[in-house]
């Protein structure tokens, strides 16, 4: 481990292990658990998402330092949620929100320090600056400068009083404050001009100490979120009357195999167009689309009927992948190395983003469906690319040939399949620096999260193996053996089922996950890849191969 001091933290960064073998089998405490940043100031840790958010979301000079570890806490509303104090700030995961920008909130400490210090109110208004109507009160001056320099309403609320004079936690000290929604902001006229003019109160110190003045609850050893949480069940309403039904594009022949689940048997097959990869349904699961990287096509199946309706054009598209919240459709161009932005319902390309890498292609979101990772299979490396603003954000070279990626039930990591790496890198987002590598077997290639979201299947496509990875640990607790060339994989909808595409041998496989062993093998085709099966529990379409949260 490398210790690497910035701005009072104390950054525990693991050493990046590249090699390959069987010691890396061997893990260290530090590969459980999510990217950290300690403070040399407090002695406390901020993990995973709440890191991730803290440094996104002015560090410490709009936060401060942690003071407390993440506990379970419960709201003014009744509600529970996993919280942790800074100075200035309190962040709060939300699970209701997962796969939205409203997983990790900051709390709404300015509310609750002024109602418990003004609890009449405060009579009148401000009159000029810029006002709201929600609250009835108006910014102006400098605090309305620093307010709208640092983030406006997103970082701190509306303003819910005027500005006014208070006596400061020593009783005697006078300070000029105006408090928001989640901070209080107090202006030092002696420090006119200066980059402290104006600085955020220390309302989370303030507010834990009045909550809890003997300290802080114990810590849960429970994950805060699970963002894979829907996968659970049931099925959306507007579609669990289907027939289940398994659809295998394959890439040699061009079409489509569908088969009935229930009978293990091939019921239709129907031309689509060349280079068939992937299938995956739409954000209103409506639909689905095939990806015809030869045709340059997107092939639309009607979810009723289980047949064609339309093509869409889209340059050579490899496999579609969707936002969280369903507004674009991104096509991994693979031959022309780009990520280009569709509007998810006229279908116009919005944008294309070129990669400067090789063989963009498998990709997935974050928690907060503000950015993707997507992997370049031919140069080994891996992006990270913000799906909002729609630019690339950073990259990391983990070598091999990274291939499928799934986001950790945290939220706090990414793991990505390496198919010449033999294993799976663990990726820290927020540093885009590989943290761990846990060996598999010969051709790491796909992934599928299990029904219970305890576990991450990964194919091994040379060894003709399934490797069972647990979240938790982060470690390979089995290795299934059915031979073949297992390559892109999914789940049924009660779990018990793994459908895998024998990308070499022109089969499907079945394993049963109760106890890992082949149950069918369904003679498809030439070629099948991208296969899914549909309807599936979830509540969003990422696209894929059916992946949804």
């Amino acid at each position: 481990m490398r210790l690497r001091a910035m701005c009072g933290f104390l950054l525990l960064v693991p050493l990046v292990v590249l090699g390959i073998g069987p010691a890396l089998n061997a893990h260290s405490a530090e590969q459980y658990a999510p990217p950290t940043a300690c403070s040399t100031q407090t002695g406390k840790c901020a993990r995973g998402l709440l890191y991730a958010y803290w440094t996104e979301n002015g560090g410490v000079e709009r936060n401060g330092y942690p003071i407390t570890d993440d506990f379970d806490e419960q709201g003014t509303d009744g509600t529970m949620h996993r919280v942790q104090y800074f100075e200035r700030s309190r962040f709060e995961y939300h699970q209701e929100a997962i796969n939205t920008p409203g997983v990790i909130q900051s709390g709404l400490l300015g509310v609750e320090a002024f109602k418990a210090r003004y609890p009449q109110g405060q009579a009148g208004g401000n009159s000029g600056g810029q006002c709201f109507t929600e609250t009835n009160r108006c910014i102006i001056g400098g605090i309305k400068g620093y307010w709208e320099r640092n983030g406006g309403t997103a970082a701190f609320g509306l303003p819910i009083s005027d500005e006014l004079d208070e006596k400061g936690e020593d009783g005697g000290t006078m300070r000029h404050v105006q408090y928001f929604e989640r901070v209080r902001l107090e202006y030092h006229a002696d420090r006119a001009g200066m980059p402290d003019e104006i600085t955020l109160g220390l309302l989370g110190t303030e507010r834990f100490g009045t909550r809890y003045p003997q300290g802080q609850p114990p810590t849960s050893p429970e994950p805060p979120i699970n963002i894979w949480a829907n996968l659970r069940g049931p099925i959306d309403p507007k579609i669990a009357n289907l027939p289940p039904r398994v659809y295998v594009p394959d890439e040699i022949r061009g079409d489509i195999t569908v088969i009935d689940p229930k009978t293990f048997t091939v019921i239709d097959r129907y031309p689509v167009g060349k280079t068939s990869h992937h299938v995956g349904p739409s954000p209103d699961f409506s639909h689905l689309y095939v990806n015809n990287m030869g045709s340059s096509t997107l092939t639309e199946i009607d979810v009723q009927t289980g047949k064609p309706t339309r093509n869409i054009a889209a340059a050579v598209p490899y496999n579609l992948y969707f936002t969280t919240d369903g507004t674009k459709g991104i096509v991994a161009a693979e031959p022309q190395n780009s990520l280009d932005f569709f509007d998810a319902q006229s279908w116009n390309l919005i944008k294309r983003v070129p990669i400067p890498c090789s063989g963009v292609d498998h990709a997935d979101m974050s928690a907060d469906g503000k950015y993707m990772l997507i992997g370049c299979e031919f140069s080994g490396h891996v992006f990270k690319v913000d799906v909002v603003n729609m630019r690339i954000l950073g990259s990391v070279q983990v070598g091999g040939q990274p291939i499928d990626i799934k986001l950790s039930p945290d939220g706090s990591v990414f793991f990505v399949a390496n198919q010449t790496r033999n294993g799976v890198s663990v990726i820290d987002p927020v540093a885009m620096r590989e943290i761990a590598f846990l060996a598999t077997d010969r051709g790491a290639h796909g992934f599928a999260v299990s029904r219970d979201t305890n576990s991450l299947y990964v194919a091994n496509r040379l060894a003709g193996t399934i490797s069972v990875l647990d979240f938790s640990r982060r470690e390979i607790t089995q290795t299934w053996r059915i031979g073949g060339s297992p390559d892109m994989l999914v789940v049924s909808p009660d779990g018990t089922e793994l459908w895998a595409s024998g990308r070499f041998d022109g089969v499907c496989y079945v394993i049963d996950t109760r106890t890992g062993q082949l149950a069918q093998r369904i003679v498809t085709g030439t070629a099948p890849h991208g296969l899914t099966y549909w309807p599936l529990p979830g509540k969003i379409s990422i696209g894929h191969n059916g992946v949804l949260r």
